[in-house]
């Protein structure tokens, strides 16, 4: 009877556990979206597909892309349950439902678009440099 009881109470607690990981990870994934993440994702996906000659519209691809954000969000979460807690990111979203929230939203994957850009000519610029001093 005590085995049955534990092995309930561990079944029991282990869920619970559970529902909370999986409440945080839908409130981080909102809090994602709610920045505009998932745009930049897309955005840096078909970035790269493009130069690797790959149409988006592949199923492949596409396929790829889901995975890899999914298993992206699995790494998130322990990073940001370090730092925020689901309280925090809740306050978090609903700041970008505001009028500037919302802006921030949708100017950051066109940001991250034209940073990549320039970060991309700056580190080679940054990589002749440092040709110059070892030669």
């Amino acid at each position: 009877m005590k085995k049955i009881l534990l092995s309930a109470l561990f079944l029991f607690s282990f869920s619970i556990g559970l529902s909370q990981e999986d409440s945080y990870k839908e409130n981080l994934i909102e809090y994602m979206k709610s920045q505009g993440q998932f745009e930049t994702f897309s955005s840096t996906f078909n970035q790269m597909a493009g130069m690797f000659g790959i149409s988006e519209s592949d199923e492949k691809f596409e396929k790829l892309q889901k995975e890899m954000i999914d298993d992206l969000i699995e790494l998130m979460v322990p990073i940001y349950k370090k730092h925020f807690s689901e309280e925090e990111l809740k306050q978090a979203i609903e700041l970008y439902k505001t009028p500037i929230g919302l802006k921030i939203a949708e100017k950051n994957p066109v940001i991250a678009k034209e940073s990549m850009q320039a970060s991309m000519q700056w580190g080679m610029e940054f990589g002749n440099k440092i040709q110059e001093i070892l030669n």
